[in-house]
């Protein structure tokens, strides 16, 4: 699969607002929701992107129309495809990972960010293609945000990956009536059991991102960063 960053339609590009003063600045990596966009993500999350960051924000790998009989159709953009096969789903799920890293390899070339500096973040349907990457290719990321999505250990297929040094913020609302109870809880033991620094926190909301959730992020992304910067280059 191929990725060329010419058209807004497939991935928006954003430079740093405040490039670093030394070395090259850190990758932010934004994955949308189910039947969403890269132009609403970045509408939500921007003000989440630290002046020092690189960020892409790319549709979904697959294109479907969406029809609501209040609203005209429009095309929205899914990570994977879920089926009730639940081999199918998995093979899905592992073929969006590999376009998923693809994909951050390009928006590095293009924008020029430090490969070992590469963020996710992603929100319902991309919270789980963020975790279920990062998971299984720790090596690839420095850290990573999950929005009111979850993962199962059984996605990993019986793998046991080495997250130490990984730092991890899971965002939930509270009331979010589309995650099984004791989803986040589950979701940071799991992460924290292969060895990950994970940050559960809940907000007074639903399934969706409010402003507060990306000062959150704005917050932990300054701060990781900065402790790193402080600690000199290591490989992640």
């Amino acid at each position: 699969m191929e990725f060329a960053f010419t058209s807004r339609l497939a991935c928006r590009l954003r430079t740093p607002l405040a490039p670093p003063a030394r070395g090259r600045p850190p990758l932010l990596v934004v994955l949308h929701g189910w039947a969403q966009d890269g132009a609403r993500q970045e509408r939500w999350m921007s003000a989440a992107v630290p002046a020092h960051f690189a960020a892409a924000f790319p549709d979904g790998f697959h294109r479907f129309e969406v029809r609501r009989s209040e609203r005209p159709p429009r095309i929205g953009h899914a990570w994977y495809l879920f089926s009730e096969d639940r081999a199918a789903f998995l093979a899905s799920l592992q073929e969006s990972e590999e376009a998923l890293l693809r994909l951050i390899d390009a928006a590095l070339a293009e924008s020029g960010a430090d490969p070992d500096q590469v963020w996710l973040a992603g929100f319902s349907q991309g919270a789980y293609l963020v975790n279920t990457t990062a998971m299984r290719h720790p090596e690839h990321v420095r850290g990573w945000i999950a929005q009111c999505g979850n993962v199962r250990a059984d996605y990993l297929r019986g793998e046991h990956p080495d997250l130490r040094e990984r730092r991890v913020l899971l965002q939930y609302g509270r009331l979010d009536e589309r995650l099984p109870a004791g989803a986040p809880e589950a979701c940071r033991d799991l992460m924290a059991g292969f060895g990950a620094d994970v940050r559960l926190s809940m907000h007074e909301s639903g399934h969706v991102i409010t402003p507060e959730m990306a000062a959150e992020v704005a917050a932990f992304l300054g701060e990781t960063t900065a402790a790193a910067d402080a600690s000199g280059p290591t490989a992640p």
